[in-house]
């Protein structure tokens, strides 16, 4: 008799059994899925004809950035707020994860109010320090009007120092800044046009210099052996951010 109860039963059992396996299977399937669609590849930018305008501002398309990369953009790029006091020399140091070691002034450093070296972050290269505006800086500037002060910080990088390449139209789309010449040539009648946000415009400077909405770039570029034309930006070389302020 309990032989055929454990028999009547035994359909029961397996019945509820399958059941708590499917509910398993399709909880698994489900998180399965949801951790695909998490680690889908993000939709690059598909280039356009120059002067179509970009796609509109969007934070997405730097979720295949570096981790560490995108937060050291991030904390570039809010260094110096609209509103409120710059930060001091050890609150930038902190904030952007280098050290800030005082120089002293040279002769021809008469706009200068203070230079550093920056080191302790893989974001520098020393040897292009002779050449200006490509290499790793932080200064504080006198300006032309009265008390007027300018706290610039300017980090490199370019692929040796990333390990990534920063697609500047990535860039773009991502901070929504449009762009202007940042040549500041002396010689050779530099290029300039309207603040833009299109195709095509991370090569119309000579220098390969842009100034976005409070932060400025330079920019890798392919040219023409022959006429050194440009045919084609490359990666983001360097990135600067400047806070203005009265000094007190």
């Amino acid at each position: 008799m309990c032989e055929m109860k454990r028999l009547i039963k035994l359909p029961t059992v397996l019945a509820v059994a399958l059941l708590m396996t499917a509910c398993v299977m399709s909880q698994q399937q489900a998180s399965s899925a949801a951790r695909a669609d998490e680690a889908a590849p993000v939709a690059r930018l598909v280039p356009q004809p120059e002067g179509t305008p970009l796609p509109p501002r969007d934070p997405h398309i730097a979720d295949h950035w570096p981790p560490e990369f995108k937060q050291m953009i991030d904390n570039l790029l809010s260094l110096y707020p609209k509103d409120g006091p710059p930060p001091s020399v050890k609150e930038v140091e902190k904030r952007m994860g280098i050290t800030l070691t005082e120089r002293p002034l040279a002769a021809g450093d008469f706009d200068l109010y203070k230079k550093y070296t920056v080191s302790g972050t893989r974001y520098i290269e020393p040897s292009l320090e002779k050449y200006g505006g490509l290499g790793e800086r932080y200064a504080i500037t006198r300006s032309q009007f009265p008390g007027g002060m300018t706290q610039h910080l300017r980090l490199v990088t370019s692929r040796p120092q990333s390990g990534f390449c920063l697609d500047p139209y990535e860039l773009a789309v991502y901070t929504g800044s449009r762009f202007v010449n940042g040549d500041t040539s002396l010689h050779g009648g530099p290029r300039s046009w309207p603040p833009a946000y299109v195709w095509g415009m991370f090569e119309w400077s000579a220098t390969s210099r842009y100034v976005g909405d409070r932060f400025s770039i330079v920019v890798g570029q392919s040219r023409d052996p022959v006429t050194q034309k440009v045919l084609g930006a490359g990666c983001v070389a360097a990135i600067s951010v400047a806070g203005r302020y009265i000094k007190e």
